[in-house]
């Protein structure tokens, strides 16, 4: 059997991924790095409307050294390593700006603190670095926020990706990441799934 390379290993699902980085195949870095390369090669889908690499970078090499210093409680964590990220809608996630797709919340919400949802993404070992285009307060089936970008179809661009998740759904269509966070009340995950 060849042996795997940080490619292969990273087009994966997010299991497959977890399983890599912990046995060593390859690090939380090189994975992230995977990723960061795959959202610039996709940047015109529009699926990430905030992007922070050197916050993607941080948390990566926080968690190889944690792998390092501590293999138990790393490979405790179903997730640890694996690239991914936050839909601009529900968390919040310390660091990360809540804008809901609109320009009325621009510079009034950046959290310092994680909601319980972004703990729990965070104890899982999931490496975060950005987040993903909703509409609007979510309250549109088409990720076509007037603030921008607007999401489009990873299969055919010349269509949008749905919504309310449009976003987190062609991120893993595109390979960027092997996992994204979704949500669903009305269909916003279900949407851009079909």
């Amino acid at each position: 059997m060849p042996t795997p390379t940080v490619e292969s290993a990273t087009r994966g699902d997010a299991s497959a991924l977890a399983d890599a980085i912990r046995s060593g195949v390859l690090s939380a870095s090189e994975a992230m790095e995977a990723a960061l390369s795959a959202a610039a090669a996709n940047a015109a889908l529009g699926a990430i409307c905030h992007l922070d690499e050197a916050r993607g970078r941080e948390a990566a090499s926080a968690l190889d050294a944690e792998r390092a210093d501590s293999p138990g409680h790393f490979s405790a964590r179903p997730f640890g390593g694996v690239p991914s990220l936050a839909k601009d809608l529900g968390g919040p996630f310390a660091g990360f700006p809540v804008r809901a797709g609109s320009r009325m919340l621009d510079g009034m919400l950046d959290p310092a603190r994680d909601s319980t949802l972004a703990a729990r993404f965070r104890q899982a070992g999931f490496a975060l670095f950005g987040l993903t285009t909703s509409p609007e307060f979510g309250l549109s089936l088409a990720s076509e926020p007037a603030r921008g970008p607007i999401c489009r179809n990873p299969l055919d661009p010349s269509r949008t990706a749905g919504g309310s998740s449009g976003g987190a759904a062609a991120a893993v269509a595109a390979g960027i990441v092997a996992i994204a966070h979704a949500t669903d009340a009305g269909g916003s995950i279900r949407v851009p799934a079909a």
